[in-house]
Formats: structure tokens, sequence, C-alpha cells
């Protein structure tokens, strides 16, 4: 099973995790967290743009094309994904009246998402900004608690 060289429900997660973090920012509840570290934060950032673009595009992928080894994998990749967008914004629903294991809930759910889709999707490129991203959020994470 296999996806041509756009990735359409990823783009939706894509699109529905922008959309979370818009109406986070506008109705003022998300904290800007930085590194004092500039290389920090420029790796946050090309880790976290890179699997947004990963997601949706089969770049760096032996056929251009994403796949699936199976037909379960498949149903995993779509329950997976579904549950982990649901499990983010539930968070933000909670951020004001959590504590620590909100926000660490909040850096840790996105990094599944994209390490998730690129295991199941055979996308290297992919697990690697995940993993960029992944260790350079909970840096910064960590460092602002």
């Amino acid at each position: 099973m296999s996806f041509n060289w756009i990735n359409w429900i990823n783009m939706t997660a894509v699109v529905w995790l922008i959309l979370i973090n818009v109406i986070v920012a506008r109705k003022g509840l998300s904290d800007s967290f930085n590194s004092k570290y500039l290389v920090v934060n420029i790796f946050e950032q090309i880790g976290r743009y890179g699997c947004m673009a990963l997601m949706i595009l089969p770049i760096f992928t032996r056929k251009w094309k994403f796949g699936f080894g199976s037909v379960a994998e498949m149903f995993i990749w779509i329950c997976l994904t579904t549950l982990l967008l649901v499990i983010y914004s539930f968070l933000w629903l909670k951020k004001a009246n959590g504590g620590v294991f909100v926000l660490y809930g909040l850096a840790l759910v996105p990094v599944v998402l994209f390490l998730l889709n690129g295991i199941l999707l055979c996308h290297p490129a992919l697990i690697a900004a995940s993993l960029v991203f992944g260790i350079s959020h909970f840096l910064i994470v960590k460092e602002n608690m």
C-alpha cells in the first residue's frame, strides 16, 4: 500500500497541529520557550519544520513515495495519528491546570507523532528530523522548567 508524492492525511494532521498552536497563541495560553543557546533553538526549528514538510512530501525516500509494509501498518498509522492529535488537543485544554506532566506531554506528543510516521511510512529523513526536533525540543522545555 502506498501514496503518491503527497500525503493528504498527514497534511491534515500538520494543519491540525498548526491550528491548535495558532488558537492557543491567540488565547494567550502558550509560553514562548527558548533556549539560551542559539544552536539549540536553530536545531529545534530545523527539526520542527523539517518534520512538517517530510510528513507531507516523500523527500529523500527511495521511490519518492510513501509506503507501508502491510494494511495492518496503515491501520495502525491512521489510528495512532488520530489518537496522538486528540491527546495533543486535550493536553492544551488541560495546560492551565496542569503542571510538569502536561508540559512534557505537550513536548512529547508531536515528537512521537513525527517519529511514528517516519517509522511506519519507511521515511528515514522524517525519523532523523523527528530525533533532531525531539532532542532540541526537550532541551528547551527542560531548560525553561
